[in-house]
């Protein structure tokens, strides 16, 4: 059959329905399989771990059910896995963690669980998405200097943040929102410099925010609302001039508010959020010069805990 050579086959975001058939192995020279965006349901069959020379799988945004087919992890220079918004449960195999060649794996917004392998031995990996699953244990080790996204969010992940993720140099996306874990935040993050977006929400970190978190001159959207930090309120967040959106309410912050003049050239801020600790203190003009879409803090009452003119909402 002529189809025996065929190397890419897009056929993604159509109305194709029913169950993928099993005689995908039929197309050994297939490099390139897309069927992203559509209907597909049933299985993932077992016969695609044949395609020795495949390089990209996607079958995101489908109906796809049943577990991880573990055929998959023989695929050898699979670089892009894209099983993401499916209805997968199961477990991830360890193995998955010890493929070289991957570039991207995306299995986020499925049904899975258990502990996430390590991911030591993945070393060109650049992007990994695993949110929205129920996978619970520690945050798993990362080994590639690659690395530039990490999203761990909406899972019962526990434990620590480990302090190797500072070590992730070309990191850009932390997000690890809306799990368990119950640490300190490790001042070792601080030297991950490329960091653009990091969220910690909805945890249950304790301890101060690391003074470090200052030469994150990259960051643009620092979210640690919702845990159990404690300590002084930042004073360095005017030398962070990329800051887009500051959200640190639902803490137990405390003391004076001391908001620095500096603040007011964070030209780019639009949400600052501080509402829910126990702070004091004044939001001075300069931040209200800002016109912020979101600005709230602790200024209802009389006299309020926070003097704000300008603030959107207070609590």
């Amino acid at each position: 059959s002529r189809l025996v050579k065929l190397h890419t086959l897009y056929l993604d975001n159509n109305h194709l329905d029913g169950e993928m058939a099993d005689t995908f192995d039929k197309l050994e020279n297939m490099k390139h399989l897309d069927l992203s965006g559509n209907r597909l349901r049933g299985h993932i069959p077992h016969g695609l771990g044949s395609l020795t020379k495949l390089r990209d799988l996607r079958l995101s945004n489908n109906f796809l059910t049943s577990t991880f087919p573990i055929s998959l992890i023989s695929l050898s220079n699979l670089q892009t896995l894209l099983l993401d918004s499916n209805a997968i449960s199961g477990t991830l195999p360890s193995l998955v963690g010890e493929m070289r060649s991957l570039v991207t794996i995306r299995i986020h917004e499925n049904d899975m669980k258990g502990k996430l392998p390590s991911f030591t031995d993945a070393e060109r990996l650049e992007e990994a998405h695993f949110n929205g699953n129920y996978f619970t244990g520690p945050i798993p080790h990362f080994g590639s200097p690659r690395l530039r996204e990490l999203y761990l969010g909406q899972n019962a992940l526990t434990g620590s943040i480990p302090s190797n993720i500072g070590n992730l140099v070309k990191l850009e996306i932390l997000d690890a929102n809306a799990n368990k874990l119950n640490s300190t935040i490790p001042t070792s993050i601080s030297n991950a410099s490329a960091l653009q977006f990091l969220d910690l929400s909805h945890n249950k970190l304790s301890g101060d925010i690391p003074r470090g978190f200052s030469n994150l001159l990259w960051l643009h959207e620092f979210r640690l609302d919702h845990n159990r930090l404690r300590g002084r309120f930042p004073d360095w967040f005017g030398t962070m001039k990329r800051l887009e959106i500051v959200h640190l309410n639902n803490n137990l912050l405390g003391g004076d508010l001391g908001l620095s003049l500096e603040m007011g050239d964070l030209d780019d801020l639009s949400e600052f959020a501080i509402e829910n600790n126990d702070l004091s203190g004044v939001v001075e003009e300069a931040m209200c010069d800002l016109l912020l879409d979101v600005l709230t803090a602790d200024c209802w009452g009389s006299p309020p805990r926070v003097d704000c003119s300008c603030c959107t909402e207070c609590f």
